[in-house]
C-alpha cells in the first residue's frame, strides 16, 4: 500500500474528524477539496466553511462512507474508533495527529489492510494540495 501522506490525501474525497486540535485542521482540509466530517457521541455534523469560519451542519444518519478516519483521541479509545467508526464506514486510512500515537491500533488496522499514518500533522499536508 501507498504510504505516502500527500499522495493519500490528494486522493481522498471525504474525511471523519474524531476530534481535533484547532480550527486549523478541518479549515485546511475543506480547502484541500475534501468533504469533512466530525463526529460527537451521538451524532455526525457536515463541515462547511462560510468566510473563513468552520461551520457544522448536524447530519440525519451517519456518511455512507469515508475514506480517512482522522484522530485527535487518547489511545485507550482508538480500538472502539476503529469497530464503531472506521471498519463500518469503510475507511482504509487512519490519521493520528500528533502528539497522539498508539501501538495498539496497528496490529487491528493491520488485519483490516488500513494503512496508519502517524507522526505527521494533517493540515500542514494539506496546505501543499
Amino acid at each position: 500500500m501507498v504510504q505516502d501522506p500527500e499522495y493519500i490525501l490528494k486522493k481522498a474525497k471525504t474525511i471523519l474528524l474524531i476530534d481535533w486540535p484547532d480550527k486549523n485542521v478541518p479549515h485546511s482540509l475543506i480547502n484541500a477539496g475534501l468533504k469533512v466530517y466530525g463526529y460527537s457521541p451521538d451524532h455526525y455534523n457536515e463541515a462547511t466553511d462560510k468566510a473563513g469560519d468552520i461551520v457544522f451542519n448536524r447530519l440525519n444518519e451517519r456518511p455512507a462512507s469515508v475514506d480517512i478516519v482522522f484522530i485527535y483521541r487518547p489511545e485507550a479509545e482508538h480500538e472502539r474508533i476503529l469497530k464503531d467508526q472506521v471498519l463500518p464506514l469503510g475507511a482504509k486510512i487512519i490519521w493520528l495527529q500528533p502528539p497522539v500515537t498508539s501501538s495498539a491500533i496497528s496490529r487491528l488496522a493491520a488485519e483490516h489492510e488500513i494503512t496508519i499514518i502517524e507522526g505527521i500533522n494533517i493540515a500542514d499536508i494539506a496546505v501543499k494540495i
